[in-house]
């Protein structure tokens, strides 16, 4: 019984998890291109 064991999440939460980091990603890039674009 170990109480410091990190549970496994399920499938579902990994995807959200995904999803959102190639969405914050994106914005990210185009957010950077946007601020170039500005200067230039």
């Amino acid at each position: 019984m170990d109480e410091n064991k990190v549970e496994e999440r399920p499938a579902e939460f990994w995807r959200r998890v995904y999803i959102a980091v190639i969405v914050w990603t994106f914005v990210v890039v185009t957010l950077l291109w946007a601020f170039s674009r500005y200067f230039s």
